[in-house]
């Protein structure tokens, strides 16, 4: 899709994303623009285009800015962002076990916030889009609590932080194990789906009681970052 972007001007990008936000139906206009990073008010004005039955042959024909034209990027405008954004970022996100270990429980809005607060006037929907493009992607809740946490859990993965940095900035290696929960082995359902010819389902137990089974299974994986 941004491959066809980049080859229409300005009139004719906003209508295609209009179009396609339209067909999405409810929730379309928010995906389109996560998906495009076309402004939500951009993409209205196109659906109001499409949908007014006008002659668009007669606006793609009008005036058109110039590449680089319109708002400038905040980044543009304010040197020190991306620093201060780092800032408050580091060590405060949740990521993939492949890469630096990264944690957060802040919300976009209160990003947005502290960032006001060190001078930078901005939305929880620039940030939302600056994350995105810095690497980060919102996370879904993961079952992994197991009664009390120990007291020391923030500041023990801090510690494995700062190694594995310090590891990287010396070109030594760093691997990364990732362990799964305990899984059942044995002829149970799974969420999976398998090519099998019509009528030939592979049958399995009606109850996933591991005595049923034949043991049980730690899937895990080993990454070298």
């Amino acid at each position: 899709m941004l491959k066809v972007l980049s080859t229409l001007n300005e009139a004719q990008s906003r209508w295609y994303v209009a179009k396609e936000a339209i067909s999405l139906g409810r929730g379309g206009l928010k995906r389109m623009s996560e998906l495009t990073g076309l402004s939500r008010p951009t993409i209205l004005k196109g659906m109001k285009e499409l949908k007014s039955g006008q002659d668009l042959s007669k606006i793609a024909e009008g005036k058109i800015r110039k590449e680089g034209g319109g708002r400038k990027r905040l980044t543009n405008l304010d040197s020190a962002l991306v620093k201060d954004l780092t800032h408050i970022m580091d060590e405060n996100t949740a990521g993939d076990p492949m890469s630096l270990l990264k944690w957060t429980g802040k919300s976009t809005r209160k990003i947005a916030d502290e960032m006001v607060d060190l001078g930078h006037p901005m939305s929880a929907m620039s940030v939302c889009r600056m994350l995105k493009e810095m690497g980060y992607s919102l996370q879904a809740n993961v079952k992994t609590k197991e009664g009390k946490e120990h007291p020391d859990r923030d500041a023990q993965f801090k510690c494995i932080n700062e190694q594995v940095k310090d590891f990287i900035k010396n070109k030594a290696p760093v691997v990364s194990v990732d362990t799964k929960k305990k899984e059942n082995v044995g002829e149970f359902k799974n969420a999976g789906q398998a090519w099998r010819k019509k009528d030939k389902k592979r049958e399995v137990l009606s109850h996933d009681f591991p005595n049923l089974g034949i043991g049980k299974a730690i899937p895990y994986g080993t990454y070298d970052v």
